[in-house]
């Protein structure tokens, strides 16, 4: 068994303004509705054998996020972790390497960070459409690489 990491950037969220901490963004009406949506369209897409421990960035818009999947997924509340919102890869790798390898952990964040981590990962560039999803297996050995399998974004999903 191996290690999977699904990093998922933050739905839309409110415009950065002056006037409002970006700490404190929200996602808009349309980011909620959006994302549970594309929720259920993929849901089959996202379904594990595998333990799940969901993480978040504790920005609002990202914590936001999370609650929207981890209720449309049934899963555990999620965890915040304050490297999400730094983009800090060291401690992403050291915090998986605590888990069981038969883990999928879920990182709820935000882009240049998440598409970096792919990147880091994988030896690929990528960058992440607002509410976009990509699953990596991570080397059992190495949880610093790993291979990417999937992806997608709630634009690829959209029926019109």
């Amino acid at each position: 068994m191996s290690y999977e990491l699904l990093l998922v950037r933050h739905g839309k969220a409110e415009e950065r303004s002056a006037d409002k901490n970006d700490v404190l963004r929200e996602l808009t009406d349309k980011g909620k509705d959006e994302f549970a949506d594309f929720l259920t369209i993929i849901k089959d897409d996202l379904e594990t054998d595998k333990e799940v421990s969901v993480w978040t960035s504790p920005l609002t818009r990202a914590r936001q996020t999370a609650d929207i999947l981890t209720d449309n997924l049934d899963l555990n509340d999620a965890e915040e972790k304050d490297f999400i919102a730094n983009g800090d890869f060291d401690a992403l790798v050291e915090d998986i390497k605590q888990q069981d390898t038969n883990t999928r952990v879920v990182c709820v964040g935000h882009e240049p960070s998440l598409g970096y981590w792919i990147e880091e990962l994988t030896g690929s560039e990528y960058s992440f459409k607002k509410g976009g999803m990509a699953l990596v297996q991570l080397n059992e050995t190495d949880p610093s690489k790993g291979k990417l399998i999937w992806d997608n974004n709630p634009k690829a999903d959209r029926k019109e």
